[in-house]
């Protein structure tokens, strides 16, 4: 149990150098990892090597699909297509409430990043509801159904790593979708629910239908690119290359920037290569951090621990759910815990759908001050502290604890 208690200094560390130094999470994640593994007594060589293999193996997972992402975004931001998107989803759905989750749950899933697609949003959401305590909701429910969408489908990174680091599902990665999206489904009407049960803001004016060919059907190319060599991929064994999510997100990207001007390709592409950059170098020191966390015996230790008191089977939900106390990054979260888990053969043994669900139920929990998505709302909509628990956390951890059920259903055969 040497372990536990460098991993709570760890915890503690990145906390108040998060909070109190605001130093980078990269540089917070990776010093960590050096002062984690002292503690637990790992060797110099075996430190350094846990270090850099994990941030390494990050990037190799990562690094295109976020550069791809952020790429697709930050060119329909420069070029005002997320305004069309948008407008076409008001025309389907004429409530503010139901039109922001709608968005969120949406556009967080091709962007590869609920972050992104609620800060590319955010300044759409303010202007649906004129009334500034309506407009929170509208924001909070925005994030909170960005995060749904982030965390249990595929292709997002959250499942995506998740699945290749475990070797889940081989050839057909999309059938998690097939439970997956009926959970994520359930939790985004529960929130629409629960949000609304607070105060309905009225209703909005219908849209006119978008113009054909115009556009808004530009506006969503990307999106249609990337599906399209997805299920071509994965139903056309020639083709079956096309299947991969680097190669579909590729082409996504290359179908937003060729229907661009070249002076908003230019800018897109500078600010999104510098934006991407931050996200991978950000994911990478996290990668460090679960590298020299999986190459310790904190595995070990905390399956005495679980196996001591619980079930093996809740192994992966309650590891999860640790590091992303830890660290607060859903994406990382599923890396690290994959990557213990795979040192652990009992925790293998359960069914693979349930172990997926499992994992993003871990990561839905403590979305707290370690998750900078909590600061970013904070800062957003200008509520304080317990308002944002209330209003962010909490929801989360309630989706977290749904999932769970839903996993231990098909651990159980139901």
């Amino acid at each position: 149990m040497e372990t536990l208690i460098p991993f709570a200094v760890a915890i503690v560390v990145i906390t108040v150098a998060s909070l109190r130094y605001h130093l980078p999470p990269f540089l917070t994640l990776v010093g960590t990892s050096v002062l984690f593994g002292a503690l637990a007594g790992m060797p110099a060589e075996t430190l350094i090597a846990a270090i850099t293999g994990g941030a390494g193996r990050i990037f190799s997972i990562l690094g295109i699909v976020i550069f791809c992402g952020v790429g697709i975004a930050q060119v329909l931001r420069e070029s005002g297509r997320i305004e069309n998107i948008v407008a076409d989803i008001r025309g389907l759905v004429h409530r503010p409430l139901a039109t922001a989750g709608s968005a969120g749950y949406l556009l967080s899933v091709p962007l590869m990043c609920g972050i992104t697609s609620f800060v590319i949003l955010a300044p759409i959401i303010t202007h649906l509801q004129p009334d500034r305590q309506a407009s929170k909701i509208l924001l909070y429910c925005a994030g909170v159904a960005g995060m749904i969408s982030y965390v249990l489908l595929y292709p997002p990174p959250v499942v995506y790593s998740t699945i290749t680091t475990l070797g889940l599902f081989a050839g057909r990665p999309w059938e998690v979708d097939l439970v997956t999206l009926p959970v994520s489904l359930l939790l985004l009407a529960g929130l629409l629910v629960a949000l609304r049960a607070r105060g309905t803001p009225a209703a909005l004016p219908a849209e006119p239908a978008p113009i054909a060919g115009g556009r808004h059907l530009l506006a969503w190319l990307p999106f249609l690119v990337i599906v399209f060599a997805l299920v071509v991929g994965s139903f056309v064994p020639p083709l079956h290359a096309l299947a991969n999510i680097n190669l579909a997100l590729l082409a996504g990207l290359f179908a937003a920037l060729l229907t661009v001007p070249a002076d908003v390709r230019e800018k897109a592409l500078a600010r999104g290569t510098k934006n991407a950059g931050i996200i991978i170098f950000d994911l990478a020191g996290a990668g460090a951090l679960g590298g020299v966390i999986a190459a310790s015996t904190f595995p070990a230790d905390v399956a005495a621990l679980v196996q001591g008191y619980l079930p093996i089977t809740l192994l992966p939900f309650v590891v999860a759910a640790l590091v992303q106390a830890a660290q607060g990054s859903r994406v990382v979260t599923a890396t690290v815990t994959a990557t213990i888990l795979a040192t652990i053969p009992a925790a293998l043994a359960i069914n693979p759908l349930a172990l997926v669900l499992m994992i993003s139920a871990g990561a839905f929990m403590f979305s707290y001050v370690s998750d900078p998505f909590f600061w970013l709302l904070k800062r957003t909509t200008g509520d304080d502290f317990p308002a944002v628990v209330r209003n962010y956390t909490l929801p989360l951890s309630v989706a977290g604890i749904v999932t769970l059920v839903a996993a231990l259903a098909v651990q159980a055969g139901l």
